[in-house]
């Protein structure tokens, strides 16, 4: 199953390594488009040579980030697909020649069959919610029209906003700033982990999600890796082995998310 891993590449160094272990689908961040994530121009993104590159665009967008995604657009070469968030790279894509794929990645939608199925109607793949149980995404399969994308390895992302929270926050408290932050809520005590950029900012999950029980599963397109904040080293521990370590643990999988709502009866 290592061939349908599509992995989030965060240093070009590490392409040899994750090809000799049978990897070969690979993510790119595009400069101007991304939070939580490290990003290349596209002119590097073109050099790099890997088949199925795709790039993700992962943020919420202007109508001038629009314009400028329709410029840039007319410059790929070898980019096989787009993993995008916002409805409005859809439009485009939809409305142009490109036989671009079209990959809808929204973080916490596309948790129940006829979410999926509706965009699988209209793209070429979806990424099923990361907070949902391993139970409930076996039942998506069974009823989705085509492959879905699942997330298998990586720090989840718990929540995004086009606010600079982190810089907000040492200006209102006159403390120093200090990016790639930890943050611990008083009530629970769990930590996130929070990255900013000038786009806004983005929130993780305290440990690595593992999710190596999914990578049987069948009707999937591509399984997630993403590589942010790991180190190389644990990563291909994961890619040669699936084992977990301390530090990583099956999000969702085997708990119920509790503010999920309940299906309402008939």
């Amino acid at each position: 199953m290592i061939s349908k891993i599509l992995i989030y590449v965060d240093d070009i160094n590490h392409i040899e390594d994750y090809r000799k272990a049978g990897v070969s689908a690979f993510l790119f961040g595009l400069d101007e488009f991304c939070v939580g994530y490290n990003t290349y121009s596209l002119e590097d993104i073109e050099k790099i040579d890997v088949s199925n590159k795709y790039i993700i665009l992962n943020r919420i967008l202007t109508s001038d980030d629009i314009e400028l995604f329709k410029k840039l657009m007319k410059k790929f070469k070898t980019i096989k697909g787009i993993v995008f968030e916002d409805i409005g790279i859809y439009e485009v894509l939809k409305n142009s020649s490109s036989n671009l794929e079209m990959i809808l990645f929204q973080n916490h939608f596309c948790t129940n069959s006829r979410s999926v199925n509706f965009w699988l109607d209209r793209v070429d793949s979806v990424f099923i919610g990361n907070e949902i149980t391993k139970e409930e995404i076996e039942e998506i399969l069974k009823e989705a029209k085509g492959e879905v994308c699942l997330h298998l390895y990586g720090y989840n992302q718990v929540m995004y906003s086009r606010r600079l929270l982190l810089s907000n926050w040492s200006l209102e408290f006159d403390v120093p700033y200090k990016n790639s932050n930890i943050i611990t809520d008083k009530a629970t005590k769990i930590k996130f982990r929070a990255l900013e950029n000038k786009y806004g900012t983005v929130m993780y999950s305290e440990n690595i999600f593992n999710g190596k029980d999914l990578i049987n599963l069948d009707n999937v397109k591509y399984f997630y890796v993403n590589t942010m904040m790991i180190k190389h080293e644990q990563v291909m521990n994961f890619l040669n082995s699936f084992v977990k370590e301390d530090n990583e643990d099956e999000g969702f999988l085997y708990k119920e998310t509790i503010y999920k709502l309940k299906e309402r009866s008939k």
